[in-house]
């Protein structure tokens, strides 16, 4: 087979969601806004979401002509307005999402992803795919991907203005081979409540509890360096 282009929205990349592999999507969302009921929220504005090592970003320019080592995006009450690489300045990609309470708190976001086949997916939003073998349900074009976020810095009106973030796996990572290279698409240990079909690169669940136990469980595979997110201006600004 041909190899295949698969689109990340970078908003769900930059939140840690870098590979369509051994993470937890669904077709519907899990949370809603009542979910996010009680917990800081996080502060609206303009928002680096990464910086890759060395990356040198002029903070005072628009985040969409930040470099490509850097993403932001702007950050409402229930939305993120991204900007896709190669996409005019002034077009904006907006991508709800809920921050549900509980520790860590849980963000659900929905990305742009093809998952008809194995994705490996740059920070910049676009990968190679290949190897496809998926079912029909985890094949779905707008899934919603989770990452888990422990907030690190609160401003005086106790917002959160930065957070550190990990993405919510299915399990341990596959091992590696000789190469450095992944030898299964996904975990061979499933953490409890959730299910994957043999072959497919993630894995889905029904249960919020799953979701929530898989993510506390999930910080011990963080990608390191540890990802972080901060707040930087007003959107007006």
């Amino acid at each position: 087979m041909s190899a295949k282009r698969a689109r990340l929205a970078l908003v769900g990349a930059a939140l840690g969601l870098l590979s369509a592999c051994n993470v937890v999507m669904t077709e519907k969302p899990l949370f809603t806004q009542a979910d996010a009921a009680g917990g800081p929220a996080l502060k609206p504005g303009v928002w680096l979401f990464f910086e890759e090592p060395g990356c040198k970003v002029d903070e005072s320019k628009p985040f969409t002509e930040w470099p490509d080592c850097a993403g932001g995006g702007l950050v409402g009450a229930a939305d993120i307005k991204g900007h896709k690489q190669g996409a005019p300045p002034d077009q904006l990609e907006t991508v709800p999402y809920v921050l549900a309470t509980g520790d860590p708190r849980v963000m659900q976001i929905q990305v742009d992803v093809d998952l008809s086949a194995r994705a490996d997916v740059s920070a910049s939003g676009d990968g190679t795919t290949s190897n496809a073998s998926t079912s029909s349900s985890s094949a779905h074009s707008r899934p919603y991907g989770y990452a888990a976020v422990r907030p690190t810095k609160l401003d005086s009106q106790g917002r959160i203005v930065a957070f550190t973030l990990w993405p919510v796996q299915c399990g341990p990572p596959p091992p590696k081979d000789a190469n450095g290279d992944d030898t299964a698409p996904a975990t061979l240990k499933l953490l409890p409540g959730l299910t994957m079909k043999n072959g497919d690169p993630v894995c889905t669940t029904i249960s919020t509890a799953a979701l929530r136990a898989a993510a506390r469980a999930s910080e011990a595979w963080a990608p390191q360096p540890p990802r972080n997110a901060r707040w930087i201006r007003d959107a007006n600004q």
